[in-house]
């Protein structure tokens, strides 16, 4: 039997790579098309997702606030570290997906979070299947 490797020289988001004979895999989520990075303004999609998220019932509330606030505070310097804006967002979204009300309000969710996507770029399209959503 030989090896299964799988090399990738870029971004595979949004497929599905599994070596081996006959597997079965599929991708759920709904397709969509990012809006162009110039036309979002992050800080709105923050303070929407702050107040969504913020408002979801769970015992993580204080972490989700406090990850979207330093979100929202590394985004708003000149030289916005979009990277560390992204890794909060990540955190809040992973507390935020544990709520028992997550499910009711991810479609909302999920169009500010598209929207920051598109402003954070391709590295952090990880983060739209945590709202349903791939690219």
């Amino acid at each position: 039997m030989s090896g299964r490797n799988v090399n990738i020289g870029g971004n595979a988001t949004g497929n599905i790579i599994q070596p081996g004979d006959q597997n079965v895999a599929g991708i759920q989520g709904q397709k969509i098309q990012l809006p162009a990075p110039e036309s979002v303004d992050i800080q709105t999609e923050l303070k929407a997702l702050h107040q969504l998220l913020g408002s979801l019932s769970t015992d993580d509330r204080p972490k989700i606030v406090n990850a979207l606030t330093e979100a929202a505070a590394d985004a708003a310097k000149p030289k916005a570290n979009k990277d560390e804006v992204g890794k909060g967002l990540e955190r809040a979204l992973g507390y935020a997906k544990e709520a028992a009300d997550f499910s009711d309000k991810a479609a909302t969710i999920a169009t500010h979070v598209k929207n920051a996507v598109a402003w954070l770029g391709s590295n952090w399209h990880k983060l739209l299947p945590l709202v349903g959503l791939v690219v």
